[in-house]
């Protein structure tokens, strides 16, 4: 077999295709492209080209990709593409899952020859009998090694860089200083996760629109064809609505218009100080006791906070947490926790059923085991460092303590909890003041600790903390032996009514 270029019928293939990029997806590929889609391939057609993508959810950006790669590889002779992403992984199961769909649309379409010569392997993809000059190949650089991105000068050079806003920005350095010959083009997209650095000035300062090189376009999910409306309402509720930061960076596709960088702010903690129960005696519910360990380094305090609890999950479930603080019965800063021990115990003892959930991390662990040796019921450890199981908590938190931080923030929103006046000056100052911050996926992060002190002055929040915790997904409760009681009588004093009345007729 020759190789593709030499193939009779390859010459009027480059004459119809090199120069029209939508033209090749859809008559080549067999592929319908969204007049975003379009867009984007229209932008990277020509010589030269950059070409900056904004994009929300489901919006077809990686399958465009994955066509704007086979494209260059199939129309270009000699060509070498290259694909970059904060992490390989982000590479692998994105664009090259692709790449191998392109593989199988080429050999069941009208250009089945061209199959033959389109060699999909995990680490590349090449033009057979070229596969160390004529590729497509990833490239990925540890941080404050944007060298390992260097060396890819070519005639016929295409990088695409993915997750582009947590990409360092000395990366785009290195990879500018390759793109030296006039025909070089470079495609990059992101969610608008950071709000400074270099995807962001292709979007502003650097685009077209400013005099710059690069061609900016927005793709919101709420415009394309390819997201459905159920998705779309989906989300709104999920994210809190249009003005909500992750709805506009993760479905508008827009850079997020912070009114504040906190998660809450003092008036929306206040209004929920004082008021009305959310759970009433007459339904089911449990009880929490959750505690923060005082370790003398960025912890004062002890803190063991007493919650009503009902509901699981967060706003988008059927029954949604919701939690009355009933009490905060230890809130000391001494390290005798021999004492405080003997006290959770006191206190655990007097509330039926109730579940123990202890922060481990530093010394909490040892306090964990002090509650046990005195047989305080139903200790739980909780780490919420660690990565949340359910997938749609994988997919928008960092870890356990962005979810249920986030999720405790939205009960306070939604009106789905009720706090007591006493510390009520903690409260508010530390719920008010919790930084966060998004990942290079859009994914929620809270501020670590050490920085809050650091960089913002913050102390621990502590007695925000154990709030918090009640919100953790695996946090999980025992029906009170009197819950529901009043609710169940009710229903046997009025099923025996009925009867009554049934047989007084007869």
């Amino acid at each position: 077999m020759a190789i593709l270029s030499e193939d009779p019928r390859y010459p009027a293939f480059v004459d119809r295709y090199s120069g029209d990029l939508t033209r090749f997806v859809i008559e080549v590929l067999g592929s319908s492209p969204s007049h975003q889609q379009i867009e984007m391939y229209d932008s990277v057609s020509p010589f030269g080209s950059r070409t900056s993508i904004s994009s929300g959810h489901g919006t077809g950006k990686t399958y465009g990709f994955g066509a704007i790669c086979a494209w260059h590889l199939l129309c270009f002779v000699g060509s070498n593409t290259y694909l970059h992403a904060p992490k390989l992984k982000t590479l692998q199961e994105g664009v090259w899952q692709e790449l191998s769909k392109i593989k199988t649309a080429l050999s069941k379409g009208p250009f089945k020859w061209l199959a033959q010569h389109f060699i999909v392997e995990a680490e590349r993809v090449y033009v057979r009998k070229a596969k160390m000059e004529w590729f497509i190949t990833t490239r990925v650089a540890k941080q404050g090694n944007p060298e390992a991105l260097a060396g890819t000068h070519n005639r016929f050079l295409l990088w695409v860089v993915d997750e582009a806003s947590g990409v360092p920005d000395e990366n785009f350095g290195t990879i500018g200083g390759a793109l030296t010959d006039e025909r070089n083009r470079m495609v990059i997209a992101s969610q608008p996760t950071r709000t400074a650095g270099f995807f962001r000035e292709t979007q502003t300062t650097l685009s077209t629109e400013q005099g710059g090189p690069w061609n900016a376009m927005t793709f919101n999910s709420e415009e394309s064809p390819l997201v459905s409306d159920t998705f779309i309402l989906n989300k709104l509720l999920e994210y809190g609505g249009r003005d909500s930061p992750e709805y506009q960076i993760k479905v508008m596709g827009l850079f997020p218009e912070y009114s504040d960088k906190y998660l809450l702010s003092r008036s929306q903690i206040e209004r929920r100080i004082g008021v009305a129960p959310v759970i009433a005696n007459t339904e089911p519910y449990g009880n929490l006791l959750v505690i923060d360990v005082a370790a003398g380094v960025y912890r004062d305090k002890t803190v063991c906070t007493h919650m009503r609890v009902s509901g699981s999950g967060d706003r988008l479930d059927a029954q949604p947490r919701r939690i009355d603080v009933l009490d905060i019965p230890v809130f000391d800063n001494t390290l005798d926790w021999d004492e405080i021990a003997g006290r959770v115990r006191d206190i655990a003892l007097h509330i039926s059923n109730v579940t123990v959930l202890v922060d481990v991390g530093g010394q909490g662990v040892q306090f964990a085991k002090k509650l046990r040796k005195l047989n305080v019921p139903n200790v739980i450890d909780v780490n919420w460092g660690k990565r949340c199981f359910l997938t749609r908590n994988k997919e928008r938190f960092i870890n356990l303590r962005a979810q249920c931080s986030v999720h405790a923030a939205e009960a306070v929103k939604d009106g789905r909890i009720t706090f007591i006046d006493k510390y009520k000056k903690h409260l508010v100052d530390q719920g008010s003041r919790i930084p966060f911050f998004f990942g290079d996926k859009g994914e929620w992060h809270i501020m670590s600790k050490q920085d809050m002190l650091k960089d913002e002055n913050i102390p621990s929040p502590d007695l925000w903390d154990t709030i918090c915790m009640a919100f953790l997904e695996d946090a999980h409760y025992i029906m009170d032996e009197a819950s529901g009681l009043t609710l169940a009588d009710d229903r046997v004093k009025s099923a025996r009514a009925d009867a009554e009345d049934e047989f007084a007729d007869a």
